[in-house]
């Protein structure tokens, strides 16, 4: 679901001026133009449906780790074509978003030739919202499927210790008459940059989310931080997750498990993320028109079966961040106080100019 409320005290921001405002910060850490606009477009993705833990809330971290050399502003990807249907990626240590897109493209393009294709992806780093490299394969009438690992922070089922990453999968399928399905989910009950958030605005979190270092469930996001998120759905959610890592992290050679470096504490050396891009040509089992025409059919379906008490509609995955993206477009995108002061902090060291931003929404 997108975060459609806005923490008091947050100031708006047009999502063009966040934009512009983050390309010039990558601009300004060493980024060509053409990757500082896939960064930026990645993370105003993020704000814009709602999920502001993988917004513009991240350029300080990011600006930080290309200021350092501990990411390659300008790498040497490399593409390996190993069989039909199939690329191996290497990202050079590259930013997560550039590397992601360009296997994201690479898999379309295999899709087109075998009716799928498949980008495995070392060497990459954090990559922001899984849904943004997944929604690309729509505009060219595939299914699309996006995911990686991410540094360990979570509790394998039965263990209180870091095991697993939160790992997320993103699925996007196209329909006709409806939206399309877009389902962008961490492996964890929630993506722990919404407990990094809470804790620096010092807000609480459910008990449900996390536990502390004694394997005791917490409220304190602080707490939470130095213990670990828990799975979602218990045993489902520790089992997607490792299953997340061996096409992440296992099949493409990249780091895996704990060996993936802290994107905030680990300052010395690369993330070295792995990520998996899958597109699937619905055109090599039926006509699109078809394919999108039994999708519509099947959300007919769901939406009219009898709704629970307290529920007034039946929402599609991905339904409630297009409502939340289409409200931002026009309202702007909320940012917490927390963030506007580390943007402004980042902006100053990096000698750019904040952009403006209101005390109420834009419209």
């Amino acid at each position: 679901m997108g975060e459609t409320s806005a923490p008091a005290g947050s100031r708006w921001g047009a999502p063009d001026a966040l934009r512009r405002f983050a390309e010039a910060m990558f601009v300004a850490r060493g980024l060509a133009d053409e990757a500082a606009a896939i960064v930026a477009d990645n993370l105003l993705h993020a704000d814009l449906r709602g999920h502001a833990s993988h917004g513009v809330t991240r350029i300080p971290i990011y600006v930080e780790r290309l200021a350092r050399g501990v990411v390659n502003a300008r790498p040497d990807i490399r593409v390996t074509r190993t069989r039909p249907g199939v690329a191996l990626v290497d990202g050079d240590n590259g930013m997560g978003a550039v590397v992601a897109d360009l296997a994201m493209k690479q898999a379309i393009g295999l899709a087109a030739e075998t009716g799928v294709g498949i980008a495995s992806i070392r060497a990459s780093n954090h990559n922001g919202p899984a849904s943004f490299f997944a929604m690309q394969a729509l505009e060219q009438g595939c299914i699309g499927v996006s995911s990686t690992n991410s540094p360990v922070s979570m509790a394998v089922w039965g263990s209180r210790g870091r095991a697993l990453g939160t790992n997320p999968i993103a699925l996007a399928v196209p329909a006709g008459r409806h939206a399309s399905i877009v389902a962008d989910m961490s492996s964890s009950v929630v993506a722990r940059g919404k407990i990094v958030e809470a804790a620096k605005r010092g807000d609480p979190i459910p008990p449900d989310w996390a536990l502390d270092a004694e394997g005791r469930p917490t409220t304190d996001p602080k707490a939470a931080e130095a213990g670990v998120v828990l799975p979602f759905a218990g045993p489902k959610g520790s089992a997607l997750a490792v299953l997340v890592d061996v096409l992440c992290g296992v099949l493409s050679g990249a780091a895996f498990g704990r060996l993936v470096s802290n994107l905030y504490a680990d300052f010395s050396n690369p993330q070295n993320n792995g990520q998996f891009m899958m597109a699937i040509d619905v055109a090599g089992f039926m006509p699109p028109e078809d394919f999108r025409r039994r999708v519509d059919d099947l959300v007919d379906m769901l939406k009219v079966t009898p709704r629970a008490a307290g529920v007034e509609e039946i929402l599609m995955p991905g339904e409630p961040e297009a409502r939340t993206a289409a409200r931002f477009a026009r309202a702007g995108i909320p940012l917490p106080a927390n963030v506007v002061e580390d943007l402004r902090k980042a902006a100053d060291a990096a000698g750019v100019a904040m952009p403006p931003l209101a005390a109420e929404p834009l419209a």
